[in-house]
């Protein structure tokens, strides 16, 4: 689905998504929330696609949290619990996405941008792009996942002093601490980045990437381990029956003859 601030395609089996709303710094009104929520469900079932990934439009901001003049209305518990736990609905569908998320930061994401960022499963990010968590500017707290989010990537205490600090960190500084998985060279545009990230990972099968994801799910969840090998062997037997399989092994097998 496309819509005025969310563009969507689909292409050598990866799903492009793009907040576009460059005029706001990719604000996250509840509409759009709504639609990459509504987005990433619908692609769910395409399964010929081994990864997807989420970007802002511009240069300046992946996304920059929620928009605030929207959110000024809520000023109840009730309301605030509905918005954040629709907003977290809508993030669980990237997280829940059957095969690996990208993030590529084209700028910065602060704020609910970089909880929308850590919901995904990678971050890919140009030279200048810089991520915060700095919602304790404004006497508020993580809302959407992200905090639990930053905690499971970069460890207890480094993700709680990011929160309790809002320090905006570097590209470098992401990067050294596992929070950034690429980085792009300095004037490197963010698509050649993204799309160097992605030469490995079109070169697998579909089937096998939700393998992967599967498992990598079953570990996010705090799955038991029994759980987590049954995720992997039932995801193995779709793999090992599939006819990409058993092409591929028939290259590397010694040919019989008769």
């Amino acid at each position: 689905m496309s819509s005025k601030n969310l563009l969507t395609e689909t292409r050598d089996h990866v799903l492009y998504v793009t907040i576009d709303r460059v005029e706001k710094h990719n604000a996250l009104a509840i509409l759009i929330i709504d639609a990459i929520g509504a987005t990433f469900r619908d692609a769910a079932t395409d399964d010929t696609l081994v990864a997807a990934v989420l970007r802002g439009a511009g240069r300046k901001t992946f996304a920059a949290g929620g928009d605030l003049r929207e959110l000024a209305g809520l000023r109840t518990e009730a309301e605030a619990e509905k918005m954040a736990l629709d907003a977290k609905a809508a993030f669980n569908a990237i997280r829940d996405f059957p095969v690996p998320v990208i993030a590529g930061l084209n700028g910065n994401a602060f704020g609910g941008g970089a909880e929308l960022a850590v919901s995904c499963d990678f971050r890919v990010a140009a030279a200048h792009a810089r991520i915060g968590f700095v919602q304790g500017r404004l006497a508020l707290a993580t809302a959407w996942g992200g905090g639990p989010d930053l905690l499971d990537l970069v460890g207890r205490a480094r993700g709680l002093r990011l929160m309790s600090t809002g320090e905006m960190l570097e590209p470098a500084a992401a990067l050294e601490i596992g929070l950034y998985d690429a980085v792009g060279a300095e004037g490197e545009d963010i698509d050649d980045t993204i799309e160097a990230f992605l030469v490995p990972i079109r070169k697998q099968k579909p089937q096998s990437m939700r393998a992967f994801k599967a498992v990598s799910d079953a570990h996010r969840r705090g799955d038991d381990r029994a759980a987590m090998h049954d995720a992997e062997t039932r995801m193995f037997i779709k793999t090992w029956v599939h006819d990409d399989h058993w092409e591929a092994a028939e290259k590397v097998l010694p040919s019989k003859k008769g």
